[in-house]
């Protein structure tokens, strides 16, 4: 099976999993590993991101919440970004144009990470959740349709965060993915020690850079891959003629 085909089915599991509520199942205290609003009408797992904040708000030491974020990062880091998260999948299927990431600029999506934590903390209120872009398209937009939301500016707020998320993406291949998404700075940090990594032959690998070039988030993996902006979608791997690089699930080697 051709690994494209394999992701994408991985991704088709974790739209599933979103809207598992199709089923009649109600809510869950499973932890989604990626970005999915717990206020969709058809959500049955619990947004990392959302719980967070009313951890932070009521003052609850985050036991399990540490232990599913953990766990999550060790299994694959950031790999849920390019194999599972729903709103990953809309990042790639609006990555029509890829540039190169600018390393610095990418260290913002843990300053929204941090940002959220604090305006948890000072507002007592779940902010992020009020300008997530994943919350118009799940739950906003949707109960607008049900007859439950109206058009009012909370309503407005989310539509405009919405636009111009899906403009960035449009602009930038996996825009959120690489300067915003605050489960993907979690996830992040623990990239390099994940047991699904990505790994490089050194011997084989002749820096051509036709690695760089497919790459949606803008890395060359020849150089530096695993890092934190890595969503090891293995785009790389199907671009590279030499098998130089290859996804492994197994424990991490350090040369």
């Amino acid at each position: 099976m051709r690994l494209s085909l394999a992701r994408r089915i991985s991704q088709g599991f974790g739209l599933l999993l979103g809207i598992f509520g199709i089923t009649g199942i109600g809510m869950t205290h499973i932890i989604f590993p990626g970005l999915h609003c717990y206020a969709c009408p058809l959500a049955v797992t619990i947004c990392p991101i959302g719980l967070m904040q009313n951890l932070v708000i009521y003052g609850t030491v985050p036991y399990f919440w540490l232990g599913a974020i953990v766990t999550y990062g060790l299994v694959a880091g950031r790999g849920f970004c390019g194999w599972f998260c729903p709103f990953g999948t809309l990042n790639d299927l609006l990555s029509f144009r890829k540039v190169r990431i600018n390393n610095v600029a990418s260290y913002s999506k843990y300053v929204v990470l941090i940002g959220t934590v604090v305006a948890a903390w000072a507002f007592a209120d779940t902010m992020f959740c009020k300008i997530c872009p994943v919350g118009s398209i799940e739950a906003s937009i949707p109960y607008l349709f049900l007859g439950v939301a109206r058009v009012n500016r909370p309503f407005l707020i989310h539509i405009a965060t919405l636009f111009v998320t899906l403009v960035g993406m449009v602009v930038i291949a996996r825009f959120w993915c690489r300067y915003l998404c605050p489960i993907g700075a979690l996830l992040g940090l623990f990239n390099r020690v994940s047991f699904f990594h990505l790994s490089l032959n050194t011997d084989r690998c002749s820096r051509c850079g036709l690695c760089a070039d497919s790459c949606p988030m803008g890395l060359k993996p020849h150089e530096d891959h695993d890092n934190h902006n890595c969503i090891k979608c293995g785009e790389c791997i199907q671009a590279c003629t030499l098998d130089a690089l290859t996804l492994r699930f197994s424990p991490k080697r350090r040369p």
